[in-house]
């Protein structure tokens, strides 16, 4: 059964909803036949590169063909590297130009590298080669000297909830509004990684509302945060104790859980600061209890005391075999010292 990510992967630049600079620039090249033979599109994953370079091989040969495309990762080696260069030797039978899409690109090898580095100098005059890497630093700078090289950036915020909120049209998904805001805001400007993350909400429930998507994907309750949040505060050791036993019988793997709950104590911060809960990933339902901490006196300095207390428990932990034990030790410390 074919993935949502893939089924709905733009096929056309108009059906793009970000990279706009990059697709201008290929496009007019397009149009005027200046493109050049070896591009590198580099940027996080989820954020349109495979397709940016699928899109315009296909804009290239006017429709006709498909690039061919290389897994850098398994063909990394000099042998594969000279096996790709004695076939870029050889016209196309279908398109104009034979079309080189080779992803990972930063796993080829120093010596593969060095077999590239004439054939890119002087590519054949058919023939283009499309490098995308999450890891340009890899890549050799004699390589990217040879190399036009386009920097995607991740997707924007309401660019993802808008493509989610169409598939949800499309798909027939109900309730969705403010889990498509969640899951655009935990994607971290990666549109693959929201597709895929609302695909898994809709395998558990195609009536996609915010509770059911925190089931789905596993998170921790924002109300047990917002509990834990109070007991911390109050210095209530039994319920700490209770609460982060709760999570250690279920099966939880506690370094998430604290580095969930700073990333949420964060949240909190940025809220006391700006009153704005569309600069947090807390789902706006919650409002109220935000605006409630917010209202606390002195909010600000309580939020900064939670922040420093589990950078410190998460550094702490990083190579702790027995974390349970100094998880429950140390969040009692911040509860006594609040």
């Amino acid at each position: 059964m074919e993935s949502l990510a893939v089924k709905y992967r733009p096929t056309r630049f108009e059906d793009m909803c970000s990279q706009q600079s990059v697709i201008r620039i290929l496009t007019q090249q397009v149009s005027t036949k200046t493109f050049g033979h070896c591009y590198l599109f580099s940027g996080p994953t989820g954020t349109g590169k495979t397709t940016t370079a699928r899109i315009f091989a296909n804009m290239v040969n006017n429709g006709v063909g498909a690039p061919i495309e290389i897994d850098g990762a398994s063909n990394n080696g000099v042998d594969n590297i000279r096996a790709i260069i004695s076939d870029s030797m050889d016209r196309s039978l279908d398109g104009e130009y034979k079309f080189y899409l080779i992803d990972e690109a930063h796993m080829i090898t120093t010596q593969g590298w060095n077999a590239f580095l004439k054939t890119l100098e002087e590519p054949p005059k058919y023939t283009i080669f499309a490098f995308c890497t999450t890891n340009p630093e890899k890549i050799p700078a004699t390589i990217q000297n040879r190399l036009m090289r386009f920097n995607l950036t991740k997707i924007d915020h309401e660019s993802i909830v808008t493509r989610l909120k169409y598939i949800c049209q499309q798909e027939g998904f109900t309730n969705y509004d403010e889990a498509c805001d969640y899951i655009s805001k935990i994607s971290n400007g990666g549109m693959r990684d929201a597709i895929t993350n609302l695909e898994k909400c809709s395998n558990y429930s195609t009536d996609i509302t915010i509770e059911n998507a925190l089931a789905c994907l596993g998170d921790f309750s924002y109300d047990s945060f917002f509990n834990l949040t109070c007991d911390i505060l109050n210095d209530d050791e039994a319920s700490i104790l209770e609460t982060i036993d709760r999570y250690y019988s279920e099966g939880r793997d506690l370094k998430v859980f604290v580095e969930q709950f700073l990333d949420f104590s964060l949240d909190l911060l940025k809220y006391c600061l700006f009153h704005d809960i569309s600069s947090t990933k807390i789902p706006s339902t919650l409002s109220a209890r935000c605006e409630g901490y917010a209202n606390i006196e002195d909010s600000i300095n309580l939020s900064n005391k939670l922040i420093e207390g589990f950078l410190n428990i998460k550094n702490t932990i990083k190579n702790d075999t027995n974390n349970r034990t100094t998880i429950e030790a140390m969040t009692l410390m911040l509860a006594r010292g609040m």
